[in-house]
């Protein structure tokens, strides 16, 4: 018979809501560091495009499917789903908490003054808070402090970043973990997600743009001082490169698919010089080919049409130019720096086409890697793959929730009794 677990308690259920699949995580928390895999499904996404709910039937239908395929897996069932998603027009707010301390010094009780004043700020209308980070605390101005206790000023700050998304998408997919008697705990965004599984220490504090790329969406952040300082996501992905494909030589989408994945390559050396012929239009719905074509090898459609290889590759490469343009056209409305000037890093299901590196290093001026998340361990098998980054991602940020609340349990309640409850109020109120 299935264990039951509830919140807050190991073992714990991440889900990613991608928009080609959904993929179930139940792990508990490692020794080591990193959560170990307990149980595991996928299925095939419904009611869903570009990241954002179409059909609540068939989406919760399908989110409560693959729950309970992972259930069976690990032998338990869980009551509670973290969430990991492109949707909601994701974005970071930046808000600065603030209270008056007259140049006493710096005690736990004003630090939990201005945790309170942080809760009393209102978000963005239409949106709701999904995470809040940290960034610095300030004295008068004074930034970069990490731990104000016992320092001395006329002003306390506290600088901190809001993940949030937007209200509506957010309801929704608490709506459909309800339908399927499940809470919804973290709601996080896929590509910061995916930076905590695929980026080392050290790419994150140097600064590192992190994209992960997606069937139905492409979502990127930013990652710098070992913070994430940006979030986005486009709805546009590989879905859209085999939808192009399938328009433009008029074949089946998953031969399209199967076309793509087998025969595809954006490598710079593919790049065409030949003037397209006319058995093929120079544009179609929405789709303007990027460069001419030379003559390559020959290939046969199902249809039994034969097509240079180029022309294929021309397709795909004209889909991925409009995707990077738009993060950097993103990042410039967002008012941040150009991708060339992070670290690059690309991961997610789509990443697997074959020249993707080099094609993005070759438009951005410097290199770029594909990157694969850590490894996540069960008993008898394990996971790893850019198509599983996410979800990896999401189940290395509950741990770290899950043990920085464990240590604040600790410091907070250790020892008992009576002098160890007063020493504890002397220390939070003198």
């Amino acid at each position: 018979m299935a264990t039951r677990y509830k919140a807050g308690k190991s073992p714990f259920a991440v889900i990613d809501l991608g928009s080609s699949r959904f993929a179930c995580l139940i792990a508990e928390i490692g020794t080591d560091g990193m959560p170990k895999l307990l149980g595991q499904a996928i299925h095939a996404a419904e009611g869903i495009k570009q990241g954002e709910i179409t059909d609540m039937a068939r989406f919760s239908t399908t989110l409560g499917r693959v729950v309970e395929s992972a259930e069976s897996n690990a032998g338990l069932t869980i009551d509670t789903l973290h969430i990991v998603t492109p949707a909601g027009q994701p974005r970071l707010l930046e808000q600065i908490a603030e209270i008056p301390i007259g140049n006493h010094v710096i005690n736990r009780r004003d630090i939990r003054k201005l945790a309170e004043k942080q809760h009393e700020h209102q978000g963005l209308q239409g949106f709701t808070v999904c995470q809040r980070q940290t960034r610095e605390y300030l004295i008068d101005g004074l930034g970069q402090i990490d731990n104000p206790l016992s320092m001395t000023g006329e002003r306390l700050q506290l600088a901190y970043h809001d993940l949030i998304i937007a209200q509506a998408s957010y309801n929704n997919l608490c709506e459909a973990a309800q339908q399927n008697h499940l809470k919804s705990a973290h709601v996080y965004h896929s590509a910061a997600a995916a930076g905590l599984a695929c980026l080392s220490d050290d790419e994150r504090e140097l600064g590192t743009l992190m994209i992960d790329f997606g069937g139905g969406t492409t979502s990127f952040a930013i990652y710098a001082e070992d913070k994430l300082r940006h979030v986005g996501s486009l709805r546009m992905g590989g879905q859209n490169i085999t939808r192009d494909i399938a328009k433009m030589l008029s074949i089946p989408t998953n031969d399209a698919e199967r076309l793509k994945a087998v025969e595809g390559s954006v490598l710079p050396e593919m790049a065409t010089s030949l003037a397209l012929g006319s058995s093929f239009p120079a544009n179609g719905d929405n789709f303007v080919l990027s460069k001419s074509l030379h003559e390559r090898d020959m290939l046969t459609l199902s249809s039994g049409q034969t097509i240079e290889r180029a022309f294929l590759n021309d397709i795909i490469r004209t889909r991925l130019e409009e995707i990077l343009e738009l993060i950097d056209q993103h990042l410039k409305d967002a008012g941040m720096r150009p991708a060339a000037a992070f670290n690059l890093a690309i991961t997610g299901g789509a990443s697997q086409l074959t020249g993707l590196s080099d094609f993005a290093a070759a438009y951005w001026g410097k290199p770029v890697s594909i990157k694969i998340p850590q490894t996540l361990f069960a008993h008898d098998s394990q996971i790893s793959g850019g198509s599983f980054a996410a979800a990896i991602g999401m189940a290395m940020f509950v741990q770290r929730l899950e043990e920085t609340r464990a240590e604040d349990v600790t410091t907070r309640y250790s020892g008992d009794g009576f002098w160890a409850r007063l020493r504890l109020w002397l220390k939070n109120n003198l």
